[in-house]
């Protein structure tokens, strides 16, 4: 294989490899932050209804007498933990998105007081 062959194919692999491997540093970043918060409230959402199923579950299991009483306290104190957590996480994530929120609306009324500050300037340099 001649030099510029070897150097066109080296150029080629490492191309393919960024494309490839864009969108896997970009989530790593936290990029499209918006839409990952949305997919982890859902997926807390959906495990938190999961944790309450099996509580209720388990309430059941011990009245009709499946489970002791030392094992239904013992289970029922698991899954509170793991609801108290995702419950946490939750709050969390809704924070986060309620700092992004006011964030954005600062940059706004940033951009907003420029652009005033900027259109003064301008009508006055103009008498």
């Amino acid at each position: 294989m001649s030099l510029p062959g070897l150097l066109l194919s080296l150029l080629l692999a490492g191309i393919a490899i960024a494309i490839v491997a864009a969108p896997l540093l970009r989530s790593r970043r936290g990029g499209r932050t918006g839409e990952n918060h949305a997919y982890q409230q859902e997926q807390h959402r959906v495990s938190y209804e999961r944790v309450l199923t099996n509580i209720l579950d388990l309430d059941e299991d011990l009245a009709t007498g499946k489970i002791s009483e030392a094992d239904h306290q013992t289970e029922r104190e698991i899954w509170l933990q793991r609801g108290i957590q995702l419950l946490r996480a939750l709050d969390s994530l809704e924070d986060d998105i309620e700092v992004a929120h006011e964030d954005a609306d600062i940059d706004q009324a940033i951009e907003a007081a420029v652009a005033a500050h900027r259109a003064g300037a301008q009508a006055k340099s103009r008498e």
